[in-house]
């Protein structure tokens, strides 16, 4: 059932959820028609950045059936039913021998491994490359992409849903299919899914569901010692901590936003000092508010003319007309309140 919370007087700030720490209220500004899969079934959206802005693109699983892929309106592009997704990624400049092309991929849990997907920059189409299965990975669930800064090698980390294992691969091509050939593994211990890595700083962030949030090295080669910087304490953050994202600012700053699903936010923390900043939360407006929200997306990207700084991609557990979908916050909104919040610390 949807928790709706009223304003405090005043001010943009919410009754604290639960015992957490009050959220800033947001609005979403435009949201998508509801997946087709039923009950959980929509769950991870990642942002495609055309050379056009307005063109830009949203992927969003439905882990029933496969991924949507939408417009920056909201409005369908296409649909791929091409298995149970779960959570997807984007990456640009994939060679492919002949020429370049983007990357879509996702964690498939009908053919065991991953799902990668083609994306033509020049026309927006969206190609569906095939399934390749894993060794060692039993239930594959979060899934993130990461291109080195180092050698712009692309690698993907998939996690193994108990106990918690991400599994690092090196991605490429031999001229039919991707490949993936596994580097190196870290075991968190218990359920974990969202996943981000910053391709600026080298650094993985990694959502251990009831526990809280990890951070260690990206590369292949950096020592496997996860750092643990937040906690699910049920004041940041409430279980599950299920999805991440990054909000860039410069060339190492920023935030890291993740959410929150147990009581409907989303916790921001900043990506030099790993500190807690605030709280967010997508409120009831034009278009109803935001619940127990499974993955999401930040592009800071200019996407067009609703989008000019870029958007937050939510997951929505309840869309008002019934079922799931996905939900796009204009940006400008989210960093004045983180903004606002870190000034005011």
């Amino acid at each position: 059932m949807k928790n709706v919370l009223g304003f405090v007087a005043g001010a943009s700030v919410l009754a604290a959820c639960s015992h957490g720490l009050p959220p800033v209220a947001i609005e979403a500004a435009v949201e998508t028609a509801s997946v087709a899969g039923t009950g959980d079934a929509a769950d991870d959206p990642a942002v495609w950045l055309a050379a056009n802005p307005a063109d830009s693109l949203i992927f969003g699983t439905d882990k029933d059936n496969g991924i949507y892929v939408y417009t920056m309106t909201g409005a369908e592009h296409a649909y791929l039913p091409e298995g149970r997704l779960n959570n997807v990624d984007v990456r640009y400049g994939f060679d492919v021998g002949d020429r370049l092309v983007d990357i879509a991929a996702a964690s498939d849990r009908s053919n065991g491994g991953m799902a990668f997907f083609f994306i033509e920059p020049d026309t927006r189409a969206v190609s569906y490359v095939g399934a390749l299965p894993v060794a060692g990975v039993v239930e594959p669930y979060g899934f993130c992409l990461y291109r080195s800064p180092v050698d712009d090698a692309l690698y993907a980390f998939l996690s193994d849903k108990e106990p918690g294992t991400f599994v690092q691969y090196a991605l490429d091509w031999d001229g039919v299919m991707v490949t993936a050939d596994e580097v190196r593994r870290v075991t968190l211990g218990t359920i974990s899914e969202g996943c981000v890595a910053d391709d600026r700083t080298g650094r993985l962030y990694m959502n251990e569901e009831n526990v809280g949030v990890w951070t260690m090295g990206a590369e292949p080669g950096d020592p496997i010692e996860p750092r643990q910087i937040a906690a699910t304490d049920g004041r940041e953050i409430t279980a599950d901590a299920e999805g991440a994202a990054l909000l860039p600012r410069g060339e190492s700053g920023g935030w890291l936003v993740v959410s929150s699903q147990g009581d409907n936010t989303y916790a921001v923390y900043d990506l030099e000092t790993d500190a807690f900043v605030t709280r967010l939360q997508i409120v009831d407006a034009a278009i109803d508010g935001v619940t127990h929200t499974d993955g999401i997306d930040i592009s800071a990207a200019d996407l067009g003319p609703a989008f000019p700084d870029g958007a937050l991609v939510v997951q929505d557990d309840e869309n008002d007309t019934g079922g799931q979908n996905f939900k796009f916050v204009d940006l400008r909104a989210v960093i004045a309140a983180i903004e606002t919040a870190a000034a005011t610390d």
